[in-house]
């Protein structure tokens, strides 16, 4: 089984700076240029939809920082923001990952300080799901969830309505968080064909889910901007939702999915920061109380 790397860094700007859109473009320039994990270049640039790949925005007192309205994201000199990059790559990168150091970028000069490193093997976290087959499961969206229902349609009809612009859902339900868990897992495992499974897996987590509870709220976020300069939005989703699935077997395999999505996130736009989650867990029984 592979292995998943999260890093967590404090990243802390050496001059009043205006953070780009997205934020996470400040570790993704610092990757790209080769001054940190220099390893990983290749699959940034890679254009696989599910690449094992997850760098956040940063982030300040526990809260990622995102452009919602058009206007720009002021960091005053010395102001200390986080930021975590997870990835799954079958090259040393040991080797290269330095505590600390200051780097100059496009964006402005910032001192880059490791927090953590862990390493997880993929077999052990999987043996880990048994410990909360008892347990409700929250997933937290801690930045905006970039989401398409279309993910759910039978591959029989995707190519009939691939042209076809349905937006991103703002209601996401536990089959089409599921679903996208899947498919990022199976690349992490190297499977392949996976887009029929991928179908079934969400109607079943649909069927045999109980939600109980969530606070889910749309938000449009900026990912970028076009050839012309031109600011690219989508609609995302915030907020967390709470389910259980009854059915021993499928909640296992549900379960196997979310905890490696908690280092990779959920939903389209990954690798700059978008779709980043906590997977929580509740005893059942403190729904008795």
């Amino acid at each position: 089984m592979p292995l998943i790397f999260r890093i967590r860094y404090s990243v802390t700007p050496l001059q009043d700076v205006i953070l780009p859109t997205p934020s996470s473009k400040v570790l993704k320039y610092l990757i790209q240029s080769g001054k940190v994990l220099p390893s990983l270049r290749d699959l940034i640039a890679s254009r696989d939809k599910y690449k094992l790949i997850f760098i956040s925005h940063l982030g300040s007192n526990q809260r990622r920082i995102f452009q919602t309205n058009g206007s720009l994201k002021t960091v005053k000199k010395g102001t200390r923001l986080s930021s975590t990059i997870a990835f799954s790559t079958e090259t040393n990168v040991l080797t290269e990952i330095v505590d600390e150091g200051v780097f100059d970028t496009v964006y402005g000069k910032f001192h880059l300080k490791i927090e953590d490193v862990e390493i997880v093997d993929v077999e052990k976290l999987n043996k880990g799901v048994e410990n909360y087959m008892k347990d409700n499961i929250v997933v937290r969206f801690i930045s905006p969830a970039i989401l398409s229902s279309k993910v759910l349609l039978p591959p029989s009809l995707s190519e009939r309505y691939k042209k076809i612009d349905a937006g991103y859902s703002t209601l996401p339900s536990v089959g089409l968080i599921v679903a996208y868990a899947y498919k990022t897992y199976c690349n992490l495992i190297g499977k392949k064909e996976i887009d029929v499974r991928a179908f079934k897996l969400g109607v079943l987590s649909n069927a045999l889910s109980r939600i109980v509870g969530y606070d889910l709220h749309p938000v449009t976020v900026t990912i970028g901007e076009d050839s012309k300069g031109n600011l690219r939005k989508a609609r995302g989703v915030m907020g967390w939702i709470e389910f259980d699935i009854p059915e021993e077997r499928l909640k296992r395999r549900v379960l196997r999915y979310l905890l490696s999505s908690s280092y990779f996130g959920i939903g389209k736009s990954r690798g700059i920061g978008f779709g980043e989650v906590a997977v929580e867990f509740r005893k059942l029984e403190e729904e008795k109380k």
